[in-house]
């Protein structure tokens, strides 16, 4: 006898609607349009015989019929998408799944990423670059590195690494200004970014240069954008060391101050709880580790 529930996608679409109580966020979320999950869920809402939203001018919410539906179908997809991983990770071939952030994958895992395939050649890697935050429940990833205090909610954590802040810039800059002294970013542009409050400010207090006024002159949204612009000769950036000790040891950039300065968040591995025995995970968490530790 045929199972009396409504067809797979509606539900997935459902989940996110009811989890962001938004249709515009679960729009972003799966990649469609918010008309798209209107109409989605009014189907939903036909198969049912009954509304699971109310609707006003300011948005939706999910009514008492939502919210107890919300919280089955949220255990029902989760226990689907474990069983899931769990067949792959049994039939399919060993592909690890990372995600990092570009001067991470830049300065420490492509160049040295043979290494590791040559000590494990039975595990296919895939990594992509991204700064944002993810969801491990909803993304097909396997493990993650991020920047940051390590208390994200649902997940197994492991730090890697402290990291320091250092000044950098371009060899070319150095000389044409003649930086030696912590003082002088008075007198240079200084490249800032955008979401650290008063970084360049808290940096030259900790190295003991605390009563200069220092006035950024460059501003990013983006910290790989603005070690670019460091590279490229339009001021002094701060950076995170050992991650970038690559571009130093090159001689991309230069460390014209030797101060650093401790960073209030850390390097982590991120990945699911139900996987903290994987041996892929492990053996690839520990070989960046080595990789991070050598380039100190």
């Amino acid at each position: 006898m045929a199972r009396k529930i409504p067809p797979a996608h509606l539900l997935v679409v459902f989940e996110a609607a009811g989890r962001h109580q938004s249709f515009k966020h679960a729009s972003e979320e799966l990649f469609i349009t918010p008309s798209a999950v209107s109409h989605q869920i009014r189907s939903l809402e036909e198969f049912l015989g009954f509304e699971l939203f109310q609707r006003d001018k300011r948005g939706v919410t999910l009514n008492n019929a939502g919210q107890f539906y919300l919280k089955y179908v949220s255990q029902s997809l989760e226990k689907l998408e474990h069983a899931t991983r769990q067949l792959q990770t049994k039939f399919q071939s060993n592909l690890l799944k990372i995600s990092t952030f570009p001067s991470l994958s830049r300065n420490i895992i492509l160049p040295q990423l043979s290494n590791f395939q040559n000590q494990n050649p039975e595990l296919d890697i895939r990594i992509e670059t991204s700064m944002n935050l993810l969801d491990l429940r909803y993304e097909d990833i396997d493990l993650a590195f991020r920047i940051g205090d390590g208390k994200w909610p649902d997940v197994a954590v492991e730090k890697i690494l402290d990291v320091r802040i250092i000044a950098v810039c371009s060899p070319d800059f150095q000389k044409q200004h003649g930086l030696k002294d912590v003082r002088q970013i008075a007198d240079v542009p200084l490249i800032d970014l955008a979401d650290m409050d008063n970084v360049w400010g808290n940096w030259s207090k900790a190295v003991g240069n605390g009563k200069l006024k220092v006035l950024p002159k460059l501003t990013f949204n983006d910290y790989d954008a603005s070690l670019q612009a460091a590279e490229q000769g339009l001021g002094v950036a701060l950076a995170m060391q050992p991650i970038e000790n690559y571009l130093l040891k090159s001689k991309i950039l230069v460390d014209p101050f030797q101060k650093n300065a401790e960073f209030p968040m850390s390097l982590y591995a991120v990945f699911r709880e139900s996987e903290r025995q994987n041996q892929a995970i492990q053996a690839f968490i520990h070989w960046v580790k080595e990789m991070l530790i050598a380039g100190e």
